[in-house]
């Protein structure tokens, strides 16, 4: 396990936390986030949800003391804290102090290695969520599976084009972040949506050659499509 900070090194997030975000810029929680089961921590937090370091264990798939252990590490780094006792005292439940965890490093490629641990955690888990529900979808309601898109495209952009875009989507999602129990409508599930932005790093190719277009990448959304592939 990466080493732990002391409490006296602990951190406030270099963002005002009224905005949803913790920004971690220190290195140290950086790397400290680089564990599978804080990230699972941070995800089943972030919705908003207060829970037991004991039903915390059950997503992290450890005992509930090595799950504890992990929330305090968290709170070290000030992504999460504890909430208010419950009636009946025993286990104190936790909440995340943000909706957003993100990573800030001082010096570009400074903690390139823990970044890299903290992605791959990301995709893994998000593929595993697709998965089992493409292994399920058989006893999915129809208007669920019609809702299921996987898709990679490339598209030619400025970096302000990328910018704006990036904002764009966070916008449109903004609307449904952080629901709390009471204000889910009947109905609604939780749904990953993933988003990757990156720029790709192979060179730009000369005019003389051939470019393909937005939509080169094919898409599972739609198998009839030229080119889709089945997802669902």
């Amino acid at each position: 396990m990466p080493n732990e900070p002391r409490d006296s090194d602990r951190i406030a997030p270099s963002e005002p936390r009224d905005n949803g975000r913790v920004v971690l810029s220190d290195p140290r929680a950086i790397r400290a986030l680089a564990h599978p089961a804080r990230l699972a921590i941070i995800e089943a937090l972030s919705p908003g949800d207060e829970l037991t370091a004991t039903e915390l264990a059950a997503v992290t798939g450890l005992s509930p003391s090595a799950t504890s252990y992990h929330l305090k590490a968290l709170a070290k780094w000030g992504i999460v804290e504890a909430g208010e006792a419950r009636a009946d005292g025993r286990d104190r439940p936790w909440k995340a102090t943000g909706r957003s965890v993100e990573l800030s490093p001082p010096t570009p490629g400074s903690t390139t290695p823990a970044e890299i641990a903290i992605m791959d955690t990301f995709l893994n888990r998000t593929r595993t969520i697709a998965a089992e529900f493409l292994e399920h979808q058989a006893s999915e309601p129809p208007e669920w599976r019609d809702v299921l898109e996987l898709a990679s495209t490339d598209y030619w952009m400025t970096a302000d084009e990328t910018a704006k875009a990036a904002q764009a989507m966070r916008d449109v999602l903004a609307l449904y972040v952080q629901r709390r129990r009471d204000e889910r409508p009947e109905g609604s599930r939780r749904v990953r949506i993933s988003r990757l932005v990156v720029p790709r790093t192979e060179p730009v190719r000369s005019a003389q050659s051939s470019q393909p277009g937005p939509g080169a990448e094919p898409t599972s959304r739609d198998p009839d499509q030229p080119g889709g592939t089945a997802a669902g």
